[in-house]
């Protein structure tokens, strides 16, 4: 069964036209189209894909997560997506972290793995990786600090005085 989907989306004085065909269910071709409203003549984005329609829901997730990626480093506003999206985007997006995920995120942290690689690992947001990295005590900006007898020597919910670290000798002693 052949199928074509149009569907235009008018953001502003743009216009951005995506076209979904197939001709034999097997395959499917995407068309991009983009153009402001005042030059319909002068493309702002086009181009054309042909790929197996089978890879479709992967290649929508690998989509959102670039565009997401450019518009971040492109420091383009964008509507914050539903909870939906995110989950498809990030599946552990929500879920609670449980120890091994936090010694792990620690290790690749303290290696030397960017945020947005171990985001990608976790299947979380970046954001949500840098919270945590502070919640266990580490410094997402600073990858080289580490707490005096190492990052993970010490459980975040035990103080050094409760393990009976050693105390400071004052001078009159």
């Amino acid at each position: 069964m052949a199928f074509r989907h149009i569907n235009e989306l008018p953001l502003g004085d743009k216009v951005f036209r995506i076209e979904l065909a197939s001709d034999d269910d097997i395959t499917v071709t995407l068309t991009l189209t983009g153009w402001r409203e005042a030059l319909p003549e002068v493309p702002l984005a086009s181009g054309s894909l042909t790929m197996p329609l089978a890879e479709v829901p992967t290649l929508r997730i690998a989509f959102n997560r670039a565009l997401r990626a450019l518009a971040l480093a492109a420091d383009v506003a964008e509507p914050i997506p539903d909870r939906d999206i995110l989950r498809e985007l990030f599946p552990g997006h929500g879920a609670p972290w449980i120890p091994q995920h936090e010694e792990d995120l620690t290790q690749r942290f303290h290696a030397g793995e960017t945020i947005a690689r171990i985001a990608a690992r976790f299947g979380r947001t970046p954001d949500s990786v840098r919270t945590k990295l502070r919640e266990l005590g580490h410094d997402p900006r600073r990858p080289e600090y580490c707490p005096p007898d190492g990052c993970l020597s010490w459980s975040r919910y035990v103080s050094p005085a409760l393990v009976g670290a050693p105390e400071e000798h004052t001078a009159a002693e």
